[in-house]
């Protein structure tokens, strides 16, 4: 009997030291699942700090939606962007047709312009007329009170010798032949007087058809210069016009190929789907840090309750890293779609408001992330015309 409970004592003690070797070896088992844990935790703690970047940025970007006038929520986006799109093709039909009328008033502007020019060389060759005239008319009343003098000096002359005929009547035949060549040329230099007189009142009639025909030259000259500026000033408001008109446009012409309508379909709900998701498997992963220290405690005292736990732990496990790569896969799909959201938000901002918009973020040396933004305008002329400003936290520093 002592023999036999002896060899039973031995048995027993032989089957408690294999049960502690094999306790030991779930307990390095348990200790190698639970650092990979530990290692899936910090990469989902991880993926949190990315998840938060990228909602950090949707918030900025629900701010900067939030700040188009007209929107108040992501279902009337695509309303607004409609809208535009319908405004810019109605601007695009004013600037045509008052790129069509500013055409015409300077094909007109030039042709007044061309006649301005003609008018105004008539007018220079009408008042060269009028002084070659005058001078005309000058040279006429010179000769013809120089002839008029010596018409009154031929006067004088007969006069004198018929008076001295008179007084010597031995001399008549002679003085009378004389006096009759004096009368004669007295009568030429009368009928040379009347053609200085005729040629002089013709010459005043040419000069004052030339004044009138200069003066309706200045009228009309005027009336050209008046049109002018009138065109002039049309032609002005309609550059104004336009001005405006390519101002709320942006830049380039419209394209019904090229025109892009950002449309975010489901986009705004996402991030609370994955922070649900997250704030899920983390709860999963807490119960199982729990659980797995419930393990080690139950393996300390009986190995049968071990082995009972183990099997649901694992099963926990595998279950935990299923959702952990379906979550990181769900993670990159989410950046991949959201950076092409952006992308394709950031160029349709470009082309409606002419502003080319860069972000980057960054963290502050006490850990508060900060996201600065970079706007230029598509017209500026070097690329120190910017507008910069940080936005932290609901505030924003220029």
């Amino acid at each position: 009997r002592n023999y036999e409970r002896e060899l039973h004592e031995a048995k027993k003690l032989k089957a408690s030291h294999e049960n502690i070797e094999l306790l030991k070896e779930k307990l390095v088992e348990e200790k190698g699942r639970r650092e990979r844990i530990e290692g899936e935790l910090v990469k989902l703690q991880e993926n949190q700090l990315s998840l938060k970047m990228l909602e950090d940025e949707l918030s900025t970007w629900k701010k900067i939606i939030e700040g188009i006038p007209g929107v108040s929520s992501a279902d009337e986006i695509p309303l607004k962007f409609a809208s535009l799109q319908k405004e810019v093709i109605e601007c695009m039909t004013k600037l045509g047709e008052a790129n069509t009328q500013l055409r015409q008033l300077e094909v007109a502007l030039g042709t007044i312009e061309l006649d301005k020019k003609n008018a105004e060389s008539e007018v220079m060759l009408a008042k060269e007329k009028v002084e070659s005239s005058k001078l005309e008319i000058k040279q006429l009343q010179s000769r013809l009170s120089s002839v008029a003098e010596e018409r009154d000096q031929l006067k004088s002359v007969v006069n004198d010798l018929k008076n001295q005929t008179d007084k010597e009547p031995g001399n008549e035949a002679v003085n009378r032949t004389f006096i009759q060549g004096l009368e004669l040329s007295l009568t030429q230099k009368d009928s040379h007087i009347k053609e200085l007189e005729n040629s002089l009142s013709e010459q005043k009639a040419a000069n004052d058809r030339h004044y009138n025909e200069l003066k309706m030259l200045n009228e009309k000259l005027n009336s050209e210069s008046r049109r002018i500026k009138s065109l002039e000033r049309e032609g002005d408001r309609l550059r104004s016009e336009i001005a405006l008109l390519e101002s709320k446009l942006g830049h380039g012409d419209f394209s019904a190929a090229n025109t892009k309508v950002l449309r975010m379909v489901n986009a705004l709900g996402a991030d609370s789907e994955a922070r649900q998701t997250i704030e899920a498997l983390q709860s999963e992963l807490q119960k199982a840090n729990e659980k797995l220290k419930v393990v080690e405690e139950l393996k300390k005292q009986s190995a049968d309750a071990g082995q009972l736990v183990d099997s649901y732990i694992s099963g926990k496990i595998v279950q935990l890293k299923e959702q952990i790569a379906t979550l990181e896969k769900r993670e990159e799909r989410y950046k991949t779609v959201f950076a092409d959201r952006i992308s394709v938000f950031r160029r349709a901002c470009c082309e409606l408001f002419g502003y080319k918009i860069v972000m980057d973020d960054k963290q502050r040396p006490n850990g508060i992330p900060v996201t600065r933004f970079t706007l230029q305008s598509i017209y500026a002329q070097s690329d120190d015309e910017k507008l910069e400003f940080e936005y932290e936290s609901g505030n924003t520093n220029i």
